[in-house]
């Protein structure tokens, strides 16, 4: 399958989209990358093949890239909801929260079904920018208004010393296959970041450039057990990302056995655990508060639905029976082929008990007839 013998047809074949889709859902985004861009250099104007290279990337870590192909989508069709979403994710990735929620309200305007989604994404952005402003006002300023008495009259008790500020938060979140752990960390650079997984314990560090004698360090026992190969990490602007493979495909109680902790004055984030068989929920700090998570499994059904959706006519039909032969068990797919091969294309059954014991005739459509050429 090559772009130039595809540029002929404004759209990829439903096969194709297919195939891409499958390994998408899949979790072969390595994959679906390679098939999607097949389908942009073939179809350059197909904006759900940008919309879905930008999904890839972004599962990849690869934040400009998926910008780029999100900017495209929109750039194509600026009406398409899926597009604006995608762009501000990236955009989000890259710590830029402010031009994330621009994309998020432009989307929640033209996809009143998902306004949800928008919605948490938005609540995202807007932590995201309070934590930032919050972050510009020097400690000592802070301190300093906070020693003030609200009423000097009167006398207040010395209190116990505070615990030290949090240096990093983490959290984590889950599905049957996959535990994924998240360090909130900003700019930490690739080198700067270390991480150790064993079958039961991970370990995540951070060098501290203002004292190298004291670096982060997250160390946690496993609540079960895991195949260290099958793991993946990543360092992103705004977090650290472990994605750990568990060895069963069950659901966790917690991610750590016991106590676990971190070093470095940090803590944990509020942990939301989706419940069996969910794939992964991304909340914000406020959303976890209220217990509120992104259903993935219904996006994915509205993925589906939107491929199926933009299908029509000849290419409609050829997905329906793909997905009937897909289906279908032995006897049925004999039939299938026997039928159409004798029927020169114009018969298509599925029942083999009636088509096993004759040859199929031509059944041509009224008003036509059916016609032999010798070769």
């Amino acid at each position: 399958r090559t772009p130039r013998a595809m540029s002929k047809k404004s759209e990829p074949d439903a096969e194709f989209i297919a195939e891409a889709q499958e390994a998408y859902i899949d979790e072969d985004w390595l994959k679906a990358l390679d098939l999607y861009d097949i389908m942009v250099e073939g179809y350059p104007k197909y904006v759900p093949g940008w919309v879905h290279r930008s999904a890839c990337n972004l599962k990849l870590g690869r934040h400009n890239d998926a910008l780029g192909d999100a900017a495209k989508a929109v750039k194509l069709d600026d009406t398409n909801p899926k597009a604006h979403l995608r762009k501000g994710m990236a955009f989000f990735e890259l710590g830029e929260a402010e031009a994330a929620r621009m994309c998020f309200e432009r989307g929640a305007q033209l996809d009143g079904s998902g306004a949800k989604v928008y919605g948490e994404w938005i609540e995202k952005c807007d932590n995201l920018i309070l934590g930032a402003i919050e972050s510009a006002v020097p400690k000592e300023d802070r301190a300093a208004d906070a020693a003030k008495p609200e009423n000097p009259r009167v006398d207040i008790p010395p209190a116990s010393a505070a615990p030290p500020e949090p240096r990093y938060k983490h959290q984590w979140y889950q599905s049957l296959s996959h535990v994924t752990l998240e360090v909130l960390a900003k700019n930490v650079r690739p080198d700067d970041a270390s991480f150790q997984i064993d079958a039961h314990r991970v370990r995540v560090s951070v060098a501290n450039e203002d004292d190298p004698t004291d670096p982060y360090v997250l160390d946690l026992k496993l609540f079960g057990e895991v195949f260290p190969a099958q793991c993946k990490t990543s360092v992103g602007v705004a977090k650290l990302e472990v994605r750990l493979k568990k060895a069963e495909d069950a659901q966790w109680g917690d991610i750590a056995e016991g106590s676990g902790g971190a070093s470095g004055a940090a803590t944990a984030a509020k942990t939301v655990t989706a419940p069996p068989p969910a794939r992964p929920a991304y909340p914000s700090s406020k959303a976890a508060q209220k217990k509120t998570v992104t259903d993935w499994d219904k996006l994915e059904r509205e993925l589906e639905k939107e491929e199926e959706d933009e299908l029509s006519g000849d290419a409609a039909l050829n997905a329906m029976f793909q997905k009937i032969y897909k289906n279908a068990n032995e006897e049925t797919r004999r039939a299938m082929n026997k039928s159409f091969q004798e029927s020169a294309g114009t018969v298509l059954s599925t029942n083999w008990d009636d088509i096993g014991k004759k040859k199929t005739e031509a059944q041509p459509p009224e008003g036509m007839e059916a016609k032999k050429y010798e070769i």
